[in-house]
């Protein structure tokens, strides 16, 4: 049975779908997006303020796209709006960390779980091995 929700922006019933906003503020929320990043790509320079302005989108809306990696800046604007790397502090234009601790972070799981190191090989018996029997031996 599908359940029913309150529109966390609308207050408007809707069928819940793991989304806590209903289909009309979805497609509301993704125009906005479409212009925030259109109007990010031609203003490279623009200041993050200005997007909101201009757009209609919250500040806060607009760095959770660019935290989630959805859209990209400049360093400058990085710098302007306060979008630092989740480890070291650094300016970031997306996601969630620079791409230095990114790449520390990917090696130390890849250690932690055996990527790096190279494929041990077992040592053979010398004998082949068909479906659990021992051929030459009756």
């Amino acid at each position: 049975m599908a359940e029913s929700r309150n529109c966390i922006k609308c207050k408007k019933v809707f069928t819940y779908t793991g989304v806590p906003v209903c289909q009309d503020c979805q497609k509301e929320t993704e125009k906005l997006f479409d212009e925030a990043r259109t109007y990010i790509k031609e203003h490279p320079d623009c200041k993050l303020a200005e997007v909101a302005e201009i757009t209609g989108a919250s500040h806060k809306q607009i760095f959770r796209w660019i935290r989630e990696g959805r859209i990209e800046i400049s360093s400058a604007q990085a710098a302007d709006g306060g979008l630092t790397c989740g480890n070291c502090g650094k300016p970031i234009v997306t996601g969630r960390y620079c791409s230095s601790c990114a790449i520390k972070m990917n090696d130390s799981v890849k250690e932690a779980f055996g990527k790096n190191k190279p494929e041990e090989k077992k040592p053979s018996s010398g004998k082949l091995k068909e479906h659990g029997i021992t051929k030459g031996k009756a």
